[in-house]
């Protein structure tokens, strides 16, 4: 039972690494939603509090899906984080 953690851009040049690889922390009977997540690897030593709760935005998707803090995340998901990309 796990979670892989893809980091995309900013967030894996700071945080030092490309992805993790999570135990599922949700619970039989309460969903574990990204922002479950989120607080989860805030906690977490070295650059991980300081890039996810940064102002910058973060856009979420979850098995490939974009997501919201409150989706929740099914054991085995693939969770990518990464920053909002603009052109010109």
């Amino acid at each position: 039972m796990s979670i892989r953690v893809l980091y995309f851009g900013e967030l894996r040049e700071h945080i030092g690494t490309q992805q993790d690889e999570l135990p599922w922390l949700g619970q039989p009977d309460q969903a574990f939603t990204v922002q479950d997540l989120i607080a989860e690897l805030t906690s977490r030593a070295g650059h991980y509090a300081e890039v996810l709760t940064s102002d910058s935005p973060l856009k979420v998707a979850v098995n490939q899906n974009m997501a919201n803090l409150m989706t929740p995340i099914p054991d085995h998901a693939e969770v990518a984080l990464f920053r909002p990309v603009t052109g010109g």
